[in-house]
This record gives structure tokens, sequence and C-alpha cells, in this order.
């Protein structure tokens, strides 16, 4: 082989030892909204993507550093480290799939599209009607694990609101 063969081929293995062009280049939190029929069909399907791209400016200075730095501490706090997933069969759910620092994190859950008209409750057994209850008491009767993943799905999805207003200058 020639030597600038050799060398190319070294290039190459070092390229994709190192796990290509694109491994952690870049960050990503997807949100994913999957309709269902039945009472929530007048919803569509709809994505929302972040991107992070890796750079050489200095860490948490920009405001994607400071997005996807809050989703990482919202992860850490609730102790997710896993795919996580809370759906009914045929129903309506929200995605979240999380891509950082080289680790992907997906979280599926339908609590908040079918507790939003106050009348139900999603525990770890299943959807029930509250029937006068107090939703947070019911709640409180949960593991603490599911109790802190649903909350941590809830403040992902409020960032990500927040984000998507502050992107479109609301």
């Amino acid at each position: 082989m020639r030597p600038r063969r050799s060398v190319l081929w070294i290039i190459a293995a070092c390229f994709l030892a190192a796990g290509g062009a694109n491994a952690q280049d870049s960050d990503r939190v997807t949100v994913r909204f999957m309709p269902a029929p039945g009472p929530l069909a007048a919803f569509e399907s709809m994505d929302i993507q972040f991107e992070r791209r890796k750079s050489a400016a200095p860490p948490a200075t920009a405001q994607p550093d400071k997005f996807f730095d809050e989703i990482d501490r919202i992860l850490a706090s609730h102790g997710i480290t896993s795919t996580w997933q809370y759906v009914f069969p045929d129903g309506a759910f929200i995605r979240i799939t999380i891509e950082t620092g080289g680790r992907t994190i997906v979280l599926s859950s339908a609590h908040t599209l079918y507790e939003r008209d106050g009348r139900n409750i999603a525990l770890a057994s299943g959807l029930v009607a509250l029937d006068g209850r107090d939703p947070k008491k019911t709640l409180a009767q949960e593991s603490e694990a599911f109790r802190s993943r649903r909350l941590a799905f809830e403040r992902i999805l409020t960032l990500v609101n927040a984000r998507v207003s502050q992107n479109l200058g609301r």
C-alpha cells in the first residue's frame, strides 16, 4: 500500500472509531403529539424539534445551551436515566425524545392530555375518574417514582412551551 493511501486509511479508521461526523455533533429534543381516534380526534399529529449543534463557543452562554442544560437538570433531579412510557392502547399521547451527550431517553405519556378536563387522573394502574376526589391527594398515594416521572414530563413540556413561545416572539 502506498504511504498516502495508508494515511487515508488511518484517518478513516480514526474517524469511524470516533463515531463519525454526527455522533455527538448535536443534541436534540423532539416532542411529538400522537393523536388517536375518539375524544381527542380533533387534534392533529405534530412535531416540535430543538437542536443544538456543538460549537467552539463557551458553554452555557447561548439560549440553546441553557435550554438543553435545563432539560439535563430536570432529568437528573428526577433520577431519569432510561425510557419511561405511560400510554393507553389506541390512545393519544405525547412523546419526548431527548438526545444529549450521546444518550437517548424517550418519555411518552398520555396523562397531560386525559387529565386536562379535571374529571380524570392518570394513576399507575390506569386512568380513573376523580368523582369529586382531590387530584393531589389521590396522586399522593402513588409511588414516588411514578409521581417523579410525571412531574419531570410536565416540567419538560412547560420548558418546551416557553421555548416555542420565545422563538415565536410571544
